[in-house]
Parts: C-alpha cells; structure tokens; sequence
C-alpha cells in the first residue's frame, strides 16, 4: 500500500509539473539542479530496501533508481512553483523513500 500512494504522489507531481511548466512557462527538467542529489538518495534508498529482502539486482536498480529520482525533481519543481520555496530536503527524502519502496517489492 505504501508503494501505491507513493507512485500516486509521483505521477500527480509529475502531471503538476508538466501543467506548471505549460501555463506558467516555468520550464520544467528532470535532470536539473537538484538530480545529482536526489539520484544519491534514490541509490541509498534502493540498496537498503533490497537489500533488506534479499532482492538486489543491478538490472533492476536502474529503474527502482531514476523513476524515484525524476519524480523527486517533479515534486520540487510543484513545491517551488506552489510554496514559492524551494524545499531542498524534499527531493532527496522523496527520491529515496520511493526507491526504498521499489527495492523491498517483490519481485
């Protein structure tokens, strides 16, 4: 159930971007500033919960670690656009709650 309100809150973080990006003309990218950041705590995140269940996998991490970390910068880019405050700690806690999440799903 987690995975399910995580992969919600992703998807309604990316949709919020590409519409913000649309109507306000505030240019939206995945890999922007903050990705570098975010993809460490995907990587943190991933290794922990798969390796918490005995499920790691090199091929599988690519995935469980750039679809945390692009919807981490999504929910930035809303959070900045809907605060007007860029929360710096969001992306990375967001990006690697998400992986820990995609890691511990059983295959």
């Amino acid at each position: 159930m987690p995975a399910v309100v995580w992969t919600v809150v992703a998807g309604l973080a990316l949709i919020g971007s590409v519409v913000f990006s649309v109507r306000a003309a505030a240019p939206w990218h995945p890999f922007g500033v903050g990705f570098p950041l975010a993809a460490v705590a995907a990587v943190g995140g991933y290794a922990v919960g798969a390796v918490a269940v005995g499920r790691f996998s090199i091929g599988a991490a690519a995935f469980g670690v750039l679809w945390p970390a692009m919807a981490a910068m999504a929910l930035t880019h809303v959070l900045t656009r809907c605060v007007r405050v860029r929360p710096t700690w969001a992306g990375p806690v967001f990006a690697a709650v998400g992986a820990a999440l995609h890691g511990s799903l059983p295959g």
